[in-house]
C-alpha cells in the first residue's frame, strides 16, 4: 500500500509541476567568484548538471527565475581516515591477471584480503558482501570455488 500511494504522489506532483514551455535559469553565486549560471528548458530538464563549489568552507547563494519546476541538490563528501587501531578488520582489494588482448572483454581477478585486528582473540562472526562493477560479470567456475572456499 505504501508503495501505491508513493506513486500516486509522485503522479500528482509530475502533472501539477509539469510545464509544456518552462524555461528557468540558476545561478549560483559563490563569494569572489563569477556566478555559475544554469539554464533549464524542455530539451535539458532532464540532465544533470553540476558545478565543483571552489571554496569549503564558504558563503553561497542561489537564484532561481522563470517558469517550471527545479531540483536543486547540494551535496558535501569527505573522508576521514580512522586511526589503525580503531578497526576491528583489515581489508585490502587489488585486482590480478589483468588481460585486455583483442576485441575481448576486460578479464582480471579480484584479490580480496580480509583478517581481523581486533583486541580479542576471535571475532565471532564476519561477512564480506562483493558487488561486481557495474557492466562486469563474475565467471562461473570462480564462483565455484567461492562456494566451496578453495582459493580462486
Amino acid at each position: 500500500q505504501d508503495t501505491v500511494v508513493a506513486l500516486q504522489a509522485l503522479a500528482q506532483y509530475g502533472y501539477l509541476t509539469f510545464s509544456k514551455k518552462s524555461l528557468n535559469t540558476v545561478k549560483v553565486h559563490f563569494m569572489e567568484s563569477p556566478s555559475k549560471i544554469f539554464q533549464v528548458n524542455d530539451e535539458n530538464r532532464f540532465l544533470l548538471q553540476q558545478a565543483s563549489l571552489p571554496t569549503i568552507p564558504g558563503n553561497y547563494s542561489v537564484e532561481v527565475n522563470g517558469t517550471g519546476c527545479v531540483y536543486l541538490q547540494t551535496t558535501l563528501r569527505y573522508n576521514i581516515h580512522l586511526p589503525k587501531k580503531v578497526a576491528g578488520f583489515s581489508l585490502s582489494v587489488r585486482t590480478a591477471n589483468v588481460s585486455c588482448t583483442g576485441n575481448y572483454p576486460p578479464k582480471f581477478d579480484l584479490v580480496l584480503s580480509a583478517s581481523y585486528t581486533g583486541n580479542r582473540n576471535v571475532s565471532n562472526m564476519a561477512i564480506i558482501d562483493v558487488k561486481m562493477l557495474s557492466g562486469f560479470i563474475p565467471e562461473e567456475s570462480s564462483l565455484q570455488k567461492v562456494k566451496n572456499g578453495t582459493n580462486v
